[in-house]
């Protein structure tokens, strides 16, 4: 009895001490990367329904399908990745019911077919917190880095399973192939000593099962990460490097065509750009404001031709960690570098492409094809993918599916080239959906124009009036004192915008304040102090006795009063229904000639109109036009 009872104590131990890493099914963010994306289909693991989820993109609408955990030995699936070639396959890397480390591999040979091919146990280590894999870029082999182990796993037959132990140094949070078979970048947290752990990153140089990936250079991190003194991340501080925490995590991706290396930080609302061919310090820098947190929690090249860097840009409270904003921001490195000064050339959600409407507004993980597909995985296990658009297409994101649909861009836009981004205005001098070229002398084509239209139908009107003989008040100041001291009691309206009740309410106002002085004085003599310095506030806003009386301070209140009330401003607002660009609006008045009842003002025929465009950019929200109305006398 007591040999069964200490084999029972035993095998509790051991399942505890097996199964000492936190599992919460329902959080997304924990221990890696669940979602995957190449050309064929996207793929995200969901530890809360046992599932892979799997979209394949078809010509007609996607197919959905759903392989559940049961046929393999998971437990907790901590990542999910896909080949970058078109191949259908995916790999896991997981925990199982007894606390191993677990490998396996999915492949189908037609549409939502997949059978597990293969699964094995990394022996001999116990379970691992920092488990991260990767596929090189034939679709042959998968790398896997732990915090005590490194291992090649061969994709085929007869699918070897090669571990060697991690002396790198380094507790791995991503690593990333793309194309190559040669080298992989790899980024973590290496322990300084024993009480202090810092950002570094290697280039390996991959030898598949012959040997265990070695270092070939050092990312010098640390070095690039410099704040100022009053900057908080100054104070950023961690001090074991094997302590896994999602607000830690850290980012990569690498493009061969352009040898770029993107490196996010999120814990520091940084993202680094290198040079493969030159490791010694980042080519360009870009940060996303102090006292938030959150930039480059996930970055990626669009597509195969590395130029435009895909960053998942969220916001969090830097001292609280409370997550504020969630959106992908799309950067034409090529075209405009990478600064904290450049601008992205798509933000997502926006107006055009909304967020998918089952989607939390909270992303955490993104993804992308090397033909411009793009994925994004949300807090709730949710995933949606922006599939790249034909030219003179744009993906539209408001429908029923997982996936976008691509419709023409709307009229006078247009792109000339695949992708995820909105169409462009048509420049100025073009027109239409597919900016055809403005070839008559007379067309008036401005930027984002729908059709070719002839100047002479839309031309500015500058209207030119004969006024009759000027009254007898010649002079400017005369006129200005007659049309302002004076008060239309016709209507509530005209007294309540009349510049001069305003200067008697402040006056009214001010001859209170002298007779409140007066009384004051007179009651309280104690209190001569108080007087004293009221007083002198009042010789401070005099500025008709240049401060020499406080009687002048209420004179010259009335006097500001006037002056501001003496303009008045009608503002017009235009509203468009649906997506539309605006390229120019001609704006024009036109009435009738008048005379007012009491005979003061006399309005001519009046037929003005003027264009308004800016050549280089639409007319937006925020454009302003003035148009000024002179009142005159009559005779």
């Amino acid at each position: 009895m007591g040999f069964i009872i200490n084999m029972l104590l035993l095998s509790i131990l051991l399942s505890k001490d097996a199964l000492s890493y936190t599992k919460v099914t329902n959080d997304y963010d924990l221990y890696g990367i669940k979602i995957g994306l190449n050309d064929l289909f996207e793929i995200s693991a969901d530890n809360l329904y046992l599932d892979w989820y799997i979209i394949s993109f078809t010509p007609d609408d996607p197919i959905i399908c759903i392989i559940y955990y049961n046929s393999t030995t998971c437990d907790f699936v901590y990542s999910v990745t896909v080949p970058i070639i078109n191949s259908a396959s995916f790999v896991y890397n997981c925990i199982d019911q007894n606390g191993n480390n677990v490998i396996g591999y999915f492949a189908a040979n037609t549409t939502c077919n997949f059978q597990l091919i293969n699964e094995q146990i990394i022996s001999n280590y116990s379970t691992q917190d920092n488990f991260i894999v990767t596929i090189d870029g034939n679709g042959t082999g998968v790398y896997g880095f732990a915090d005590d182990f490194i291992f090649f796993y061969n994709l085929q037959s007869p699918y070897s399973l090669t571990v060697w132990p991690n002396t790198l140094n380094i507790s791995p949070r991503a690593v990333d192939i793309g194309s190559s078979v040669e080298y992989a970048i790899l980024v973590g947290y290496c322990q300084s000593n024993p009480s202090s752990a810092v950002q570094c990153g290697f280039i390996l140089t991959l030898n598949r099962s012959l040997l265990c990936p070695n270092i070939r250079n050092n990312i010098l991190l640390e070095t690039a990460l410099k704040f100022n003194w009053s900057d908080p991340r100054n104070t950023y501080h961690l001090t074991q490097s094997r302590v896994y925490s999602a607000n830690e995590i850290i980012s990569v991706s690498i493009t061969w065509r352009t040898r770029y290396i993107l490196i996010g930080v999120p814990s520091l609302n940084i993202v680094l750009l290198y040079s493969f061919d030159n490791i010694s310090g980042p080519i360009s820098v870009r940060q996303n404001g102090i006292g938030m947190s959150g930039f480059g929690k996930s970055v990626a090249w669009l597509d195969d031709q590395g130029t435009k860097a895909v960053i998942l840009a969220n916001n969090y409270l830097y001292s609280t960690n409370q997550w504020v904003s969630s959106q992908v921001f799309i950067y034409d490195i090529q075209s405009d570098g990478f600064t904290d000064e450049t601008q992205p050339i798509l933000i997502y959600p926006n107006s055009e492409q909304t967020k998918f409407q089952w989607m939390s507004a909270v992303f955490i993980r993104l993804a992308c094809s090397k033909s411009g597909h793009l994925s994004i995985l949300d807090n709730l296990g949710n995933e949606a993918t922006l599939l790249s658009a034909p030219a003179g297409m744009y993906p539209y994101t408001k429908n029923s599916t997982e996936v976008s649909t691509s419709i023409p861009c709307i009229r006078g836009t247009y792109r000339n080239y695949s992708g995820i981004e909105l169409c462009f205005p048509c420049l100025n001098g073009t027109f239409s959906t597919d900016c055809q070229p403005c070839i008559s002398n007379d067309s008036f084509c401005p930027i984002g124009s729908i059709q070719n239209l002839s100047y002479s139908v839309i031309k500015s009107i500058e209207q030119d009036q004969e006024y009759p003989e000027s009254p007898e008040n010649t002079v400017f100041d005369d006129l200005l004192m007659q049309n302002i001291f004076s008060i239309n009691t016709k209507s509530g309206h005209c007294v309540r915008v009349s510049p001069i009740t305003w200067v008697l309410v402040v006056m009214a106002t001010g001859v209170i304040v002298i007779i409140a002085i007066v009384i004051y004085e007179y009651h309280e003599s104690n209190s001569q102090g108080k007087v004293n310095k009221f007083k002198k506030i009042l010789k401070g806003l005099d500025i008709v006795g240049e401060g020499e009386y406080w009687i002048g301070g209420i004179v010259s209140t009335g006097i500001v009063v006037l002056v501001i009330s003496a303009s008045h401003e009608i503002s017009v607002q235009l509203v468009l229904p649906g997506l539309k660009t605006v390229g120019a609006i001609r704006l024009g008045l036109y009435g009738p000639a008048a005379v007012t009842d009491d005979r003061r003002t006399i309005w001519f025929n009046v037929s003005h109109h003027e264009i308004i465009d800016y050549s280089v950019v639409t007319i937006d929200h925020s454009s302003r036009e003035k148009i000024f109305c002179i009142e005159t006398n009559p005779p």
